[in-house]
Parts: structure tokens; sequence; C-alpha cells
């Protein structure tokens, strides 16, 4: 065998193998599962608030059966500044109209960090 037929094979491996798939990792995994570690610390010590939904845009990933949406949310924190972020959720079918921009619903942020949320989606009292 000739080592140019082991160099083309190599970079057809290498184009057509490990490229896409540190991609994928990189554009899809990683960021979903930040997301996950996020969500899961702003729930435990966040701070719960209304938010109206100004955007809700649905990505080209899905998680099973549910197509994950990226929903945009205009609150304010406890010092009444007015703060705009964004997170990926998974929606059923039935929950996106729910989601709609101009909805509201409840959410929670890290004090620290107000741009870090987490939906917690149940009726605040005050």
């Amino acid at each position: 065998m000739d080592i140019l037929f082991f160099v083309v094979m190599g970079l057809i491996v290498l184009v057509f193998g490990i490229y896409p798939m540190a991609r994928f990792l990189y554009q899809d995994v990683y960021p979903y599962l930040k997301d996950s570690f996020t969500h899961s610390e702003v729930l435990q010590s966040g701070i719960a608030v209304n938010a109206d939904i100004i955007a809700a845009h649905q990505t080209s990933a899905w998680s099973g059966s549910k197509p994950i949406y990226r929903i945009t949310f205009k609150f304010k924190t406890r010092e009444q500044v007015e703060v705009q972020a964004s997170l990926n959720h998974t929606l059923n079918f039935s929950d996106i109209e729910r989601f709609k921009p101009g909805n509201g619903t409840t959410i929670k942020y890290d004090p620290a960090n107000p741009q870090r949320i987490a939906l917690y989606d149940r009726p605040l009292f005050l």
C-alpha cells in the first residue's frame, strides 16, 4: 500500500468523521448540558419573579420527541432593574401555545447574575 492512500484515508476520516462529531458536541451537546446545570442551580437558590415572554423560537434540536425552544423573557429584579434573558427549554406540543410571546410565566433568576434564569412555571403569590 502506498503512503498516499493512508494520507488520503486519514483526511477523509478527519473531514467526514471527526470534524462533524466535534461540531455536534460543541454546538448541541455542550450548551444543552451547560443549561441543565445552570437550570438546577438557579432553581435551588434563585429568586422567583413574574416574567413576560417576548420571543420564542424553535431551534433545530429535539430532545426525545419534543422540540427545543429558545425562549426570551423580560422581568424586573428586586432592585427594579429590567432584564432580558433567554433559555432553551423542551416544550410539548400542547405547551407551545402557553409560551408564545405576550404571555407571562414565573421564572427564577440568580441574584448575582440575572442573566442566569430557570423556568419555574408555578404561580407566584405575593
